[in-house]
């Protein structure tokens, strides 16, 4: 068994997703749009800069919390948009849950 032919296996079985699949080609129609496309991506950095705050123990301020809400509140009104940020969370918690079960499986590695 080759480690890395299993991790390029995992990878296409989460390509072969339905979750997968129907991001990107909802990824795909909006980009054909830039002021929506620009819109997400927005959205994503500054959803990306908050993450980085909170591992680095930084808060975030009240007014950047309500900017977040707010933009988030605009982009779930078109559907395409609200479909493509539930196919992400449904992703993300695969990569949760995959986290979860190889962390539990390298336990005796982990903690000497």
């Amino acid at each position: 068994m080759n480690f890395y032919d299993k991790i390029h296996e995992l990878t296409r079985a989460l390509k072969e997703t339905n979750e997968y699949k129907e991001y990107m080609e909802l990824k795909k129609e909006l980009k054909k749009d830039e002021k929506k496309y620009n819109m997400v991506k927005d959205f994503k950095d500054k959803q990306r800069d908050h993450q980085v705050k909170y591992i680095n123990g930084q808060t975030v301020s009240k007014e950047e919390q309500e900017s977040m809400q707010n933009l988030y509140s605009i982009l779930i009104q078109d559907e395409k948009i609200r479909k493509l940020l539930e196919c992400e969370m449904k992703i993300d918690v695969f990569l949760a849950d995959m986290q979860k079960i190889m962390g539990e499986a390298i336990k005796e590695i982990v903690e000497f």
